[in-house]
């Protein structure tokens, strides 16, 4: 059963016309200052007073850490890419989920603020946040950091992964994607019936962002849309979506290209859920939270098992 909560957020959402933005091109084109907005970039402010929040810059862009006001606790380094898709700033749930995230875990946790489309493609947005990934986390051993990815940023979580590995680098200790967006020609006949059930996204919107993002490359190209990539060798993955959410079967594409590649992969489906529905402030993302923050701890200690000084 979808909760109370859940319900009267997907109307409000409805009633609010969230779906606009994705839905039409063109409005699209006319609302991008606004959800590019600087204040959008930066930690709410209360957060400034409740956590220790970090600030440098990295090829002119914010990178944002957040401990708990005290010091961490846990030597974890959570390195979070937002969603978006390619051309939003966070939405105040990112934050509000790194808090809690932190709260929990004591751990580090870190949102870079990639450059976006449709000024930037690509190119400079992979670049930056692979260099962002790199410097914030080099103080942390590779199995304590672990990469979040949702929505657009599921397909840089993926792609940070399999870049790492082409460079014979280490992988983290584990990936989280939450309503992972990695075809972003986003023609998948699930996708185009799920359209109208879908509160918040829209397979229009989404294919001209995903065409901003490519550049001159075509949606299909593995460098692209991971949904076309071998993902060999990177690391234990855990997947949440929605079955309100047009993502649906990117999502389900995550779990088949594990299977292939033989990389474990969990996915978690939630009938009635929408979009990115794990940061809001209902039951179900409480449940979610719970069985993401398991995830991580058996993936350490399977990590811990597996490791050679324990055989």
């Amino acid at each position: 059963m979808t909760s109370c909560a859940a319900r009267t957020l997907i109307a409000w959402m409805r009633i609010r016309r969230n779906k606009r933005f994705y839905a039409d091109p063109p409005v699209m084109r006319e609302q991008l200052r606004r959800h590019q907005e600087a204040r959008r970039s930066r930690p709410p402010r209360r957060m400034l007073h409740s956590h220790h929040i970090t600030d440098r810059m990295i090829d002119s862009r914010h990178v944002y850490t957040i401990a708990p006001r005290h010091g961490p606790t846990s030597p974890w380094h959570i390195f979070h890419m937002h969603g978006g898709g390619f051309v939003e700033a966070p939405e105040p749930h990112h934050w509000h989920f790194a808090r809690r995230i932190v709260e929990r875990l004591g751990c580090t946790y870190t949102l870079p603020m990639y450059p976006l489309a449709p000024e930037h493609d690509h190119v400079a947005i992979i670049d930056m946040v692979e260099k962002a990934y790199s410097e914030v986390t080099a103080g942390t051993a590779p199995n304590n950091r672990i990469v979040f990815g949702d929505s657009a940023g599921g397909t840089l979580a993926l792609t940070l992964a399999r870049h790492l590995r082409e460079r014979g680098e280490p992988q983290p200790g584990a990936l989280a994607l939450f309503s992972p967006w990695i075809d972003l020609a986003t023609d998948d006949s699930l996708s185009l019936s799920l359209d109208g059930r879908d509160p918040e996204l829209g397979v229009t919107g989404l294919k001209q962002a995903g065409r901003w993002y490519a550049g001159s490359r075509t949606l299909y190209d593995a460098e692209i849309s991971p949904a076309f990539a071998d993902l060999t060798g990177i690391a234990p993955t855990i997947v949440f979506i929605g079955h309100r959410d047009i993502l649906l079967p990117d999502a389900r594409r995550v779990a088949e290209l594990g299977d292939a590649a033989g990389v474990p992969v969990e996915l978690r489906e939630y009938p009635g859920m929408f979009h990115n529905w794990i940061m809001k402030s209902i039951p179900e993302a409480r449940r979610a939270t719970d069985e993401l923050l398991e995830f991580l701890l058996t993936a350490k200690k399977e990590e811990t098992r597996d490791s050679p000084n324990n055989r």
